[in-house]
C-alpha cells in the first residue's frame, strides 16, 4: 500500500551542466501530472510522463527539472518588433488626442517582457546527455516511491488498529444483543399489567407475539455479520500492491451504513454508546484513506 504523499530528488552532473530533478505529490482524487522542464530538455517530457505513470495511479504529482548550464550558455535578447510598432502607433494616437509631446519611455519598454525577452541558448547538445538524465529521473522516482511506500506502511498499521477496535465493538454488541430480548419481555409484561390493572391473567401468546414483533424490528445480527465481512475485506485490500484507495473509501461508506442501521435498530443506550465509538473509528479510517493511492 502506498501513500499519495511523497518526495524524491536526484542531481546529475553532465558535460553541459548540472541537472536537478525533483518529484513531489499530494492527495488528489485522480492522477494529475505536471512536468516542468527547461526548453533544452522538452524532447524528454513524454518519456518522463510515462515513467511517472508507471509507478503512480493517483495523486497530484509535480516533477520539476532544473538545469544549471555550463559557461557555454549564452543569453540572447529578442525583440517583438510588431508589438513595438503597435505600441508606437498607440502612443502617437494618445499624443494626438491629449496634445502631449511626451515621448515613449525607453526604460519601460526594455522592461516590458512582452516586447523584450532574454532567452538562454545552450551551445551544447543535450540530446547526447539523455541517457544520464534518464538515470537521474529514475533515481528521483525510486526515492519518491520509497517514501510513498514507507508512508503507506505507517497508514496500514494505523488502519489495522482502528479496524481491530471496530471488531471489538462488534463483539461487545453481540454479547449485549441477546439480553435485549429479555428486557423487551419484561417491558411488554409490565405494559400489559398496566393496561389490565393486574386483574387479568397475562396471555403468554400475546407476550410472545409482541416480543417477536420487537425482536424482528430490532434484530441487528445481519448488520453485525456484514460489518465483520467489510472489516475482513478491508484487511484483505490492505495487503494488495495496486491502488486501493477508492475501494477502501467505498467499503467505509458501507461500514458507516451498517453502523447507522445498528444504532437505529437497537434501542439500547449501551449499544448506542458503542455505535458512537464505532463512528469515531470510521472517521479515523476515513481521514487516513484520503491519503492512500
Amino acid at each position: 500500500m502506498k501513500s499519495m504523499t511523497g518526495y524524491g530528488s536526484a542531481v546529475v552532473k553532465c558535460y553541459n551542466g548540472e541537472v536537478t530533478i525533483e518529484v513531489k505529490s499530494v492527495n488528489h482524487r485522480f492522477l494529475e501530472l505536471q512536468v516542468k522542464v527547461p526548453h533544452a530538455l522538452l524532447f524528454m517530457e513524454d518519456k518522463i510522463r510515462k515513467q511517472v505513470k508507471d509507478i503512480a495511479q493517483r495523486g497530484k504529482i509535480d516533477i520539476v527539472i532544473h538545469v544549471e548550464e555550463a559557461a557555454s550558455t549564452k543569453r540572447v535578447l529578442t525583440l517583438d518588433e510588431q508589438l513595438l510598432a503597435q505600441y508606437k502607433e498607440a502612443a502617437d494616437v494618445i499624443k494626438e488626442k491629449l496634445g502631449s509631446d511626451s515621448p515613449l519611455d525607453l526604460s519601460s519598454i526594455l522592461l516590458d517582457r512582452h516586447i523584450v525577452q532574454v532567452e538562454e541558448v545552450s551551445s551544447g547538445n543535450w540530446n547526447e546527455e539523455e541517457e544520464s538524465i534518464q538515470k537521474g529521473v529514475i533515481e528521483a522516482l525510486l526515492s519518491f516511491n520509497s517514501m510513498r511506500v514507507a508512508e503507506g506502511q505507517y497508514l496500514q498499521q494505523d488502519m489495522k488498529k482502528w479496524l481491530q477496535k471496530l471488531l471489538e465493538c462488534c463483539k461487545d454488541i453481540e454479547l449485549l444483543a441477546p439480553k435485549l430480548i429479555e428486557r423487551y419481555r419484561e417491558k411488554v409484561e409490565g405494559r400489559i399489567r398496566d393496561y389490565t390493572d393486574g386483574d387479568s391473567e397475562i396471555d403468554d401468546v400475546r407476550i410472545i407475539t409482541e416480543i417477536a414483533i420487537l425482536t424482528e424490528k430490532m434484530d441487528i445480527s445481519e448488520e453485525l455479520v456484514r460489518m465483520r465481512a467489510h472489516v475482513n475485506q478491508y484487511k484483505h485490500y490492505l495487503n494488495q500492491d495496486d491502488a486501493i484507495g477508492r475501494r477502501l473509501d467505498f467499503l467505509l461508506q458501507e461500514m458507516n451504513r451498517e453502523v447507522n442501521t445498528i444504532g437505529s435498530k437497537a434501542a439500547d443506550s449501551i449499544i448506542r454508546q458503542h455505535v458512537v465509538e464505532m463512528k469515531g473509528f470510521l472517521e479515523k479510517l476515513k481521514e487516513q484513506v484520503q491519503n492512500v493511492e
